[in-house]
């Protein structure tokens, strides 16, 4: 049976049939896992063809593998890019992402607000291989331009911004990193590929923790780079010098919770819109953060780069820790923990958790308080949401 081809598929489409075509094999409807370490290979010839990138084929799983290919395949389709990499986490696409294209005397240029791990990583790259990182307002990418210079080679991009959700126009930046001749790198989790369309914007390289949204049901723990053919050649060498190759099994759960993204998404993007419009009304509230709210500051940036405003949403309670904390223990849908883009409805307290390493310093250029919660929505009933919310904020 042939392989099923991007022809300008709608992205419900593209999520269940791009990559998961019927096994070759047997026909079986499910790709199956391929949990194998080695691959028999039929001759010299043919083991000379792989090696040399002549033919297609696998040779050992941590440098490829068909269950792996497979979601590569579909992401790829998604993001609009040439081709993918997957990874053991988000922070491995990350990493190596970023790695592949600077070393040792080179420039990066980052907004100041970013993931924790993305935010240490750098200052690991400044420690510990002498690579000078210059952070610049993130609201404001103009200031990037004002940064550069001949060693400058990154322009690493976050949006929105976890967890406050300030937004960097993508445009903007890949057109100024473009007129330096600096490559892009944008992570695009909190948006995922069917809110937000990184490469089309302009940036060279997209990456996503791919435990969130586009596996989306807390079981897999992985990350994605998206670019082209030669810079995803290099990524993945990348990849395999650093041993983050994802396991087939974890391959094989993002494939099949990517079949359903397109529903979760849409839901999520109401469920989120709806719970943000609420509490911001609310007396117990003092302040909303979501890119889809009129009162966004960014909102008119979000309307121009985004074709949803995400599952994801941050809001600060009137009080201090002690009065989170009570809307913690009586929240009975809502779940405490840390992660984003599942099914269903969690919420941490970045301070404590996510960005808990921080300094105090660093938190406040970051405007993340002791009362500040993100909430990622999931794809319950809007009704039942909003009446745990409304029972838990009776007790703050």
């Amino acid at each position: 049976m042939a392989k099923v081809k991007d022809e300008g598929f709608g992205p419900s489409t593209k999520c269940v049939h791009i990559g998961s075509e019927p096994d070759p094999a047997w026909g079986a409807i499910v790709p199956p896992i391929y949990q194998t370490t080695t691959y028999a290979v039929p001759s010299v010839t043919e083991l000379i063809a792989r090696y040399s990138h002549k033919k297609v084929g696998f040779t050992y799983t941590s440098t490829g593998n068909p269950t792996q290919r497979a979601a590569e395949v579909k992401i790829a389709a998604l993001e609009g890019g040439e081709d993918a990499a997957v990874f053991s986490a988000g922070m491995a696409a990350i990493t190596s992402a970023i790695t592949s294209l600077v070393t040792h005397g080179d420039e990066v240029l980052a907004p100041r607000e970013l993931y924790g791990e993305t935010f240490h990583f750098f200052h690991l790259l400044e420690e510990k291989m002498g690579i000078k990182i210059h952070f610049f307002d993130t609201a404001n990418v103009d200031k990037a331009e004002e940064l550069i210079n001949e060693r400058t080679k990154l322009l690493y991009l976050e949006t929105p911004t976890n967890p406050t959700l300030k937004l960097v126009d993508i445009a903007r930046g890949a057109e100024i990193a473009k007129k330096h001749g600096v490559t892009t790198i944008l992570d695009n989790t909190f948006a995922s590929p069917l809110n937000q369309a990184g490469l089309a914007l302009g940036v060279d390289v997209v990456v996503e923790s791919a435990t969130k949204s586009l596996s989306g049901h807390h079981q897999a723990v992985c990350g994605v780079a998206v670019s082209t053919n030669e810079r995803i050649r290099a990524i993945k060498s990348t990849r395999g010098l650093y041993g983050q190759t994802l396991d087939p099994f974890a391959a094989w759960l993002l494939l099949m919770g990517m079949q359903t993204m397109a529903l979760r998404v849409e839901r999520q993007n109401s469920n989120a819109l709806t719970l943000a419009q609420y509490l911001e009304k609310h007396p117990k509230i003092r302040k909303v953060h979501y890119p889809g709210l009129a009162s966004h500051p960014q909102h008119a940036l979000a309307r121009k780069q985004m074709r949803g405003f995400g599952g994801l949403l941050a809001f600060e309670v009137e009080g201090g820790l002690d009065e989170v904390t009570r809307m913690f223990d009586h929240l009975k849908l809502v779940k405490l923990a840390t992660s984003l883009g599942g099914v269903d409805t969690i919420a941490t307290i970045p301070s404590i958790s996510t960005h808990g390493d921080l300094s105090p310093e660093e938190k406040a250029r970051m405007e993340i308080t002791q009362t500040l919660v993100r909430a990622s929505v999931g794809i319950e009933d809007f009704g039942d949401l909003r009446r745990d919310f409304e029972e838990a904020l009776s007790f703050v």
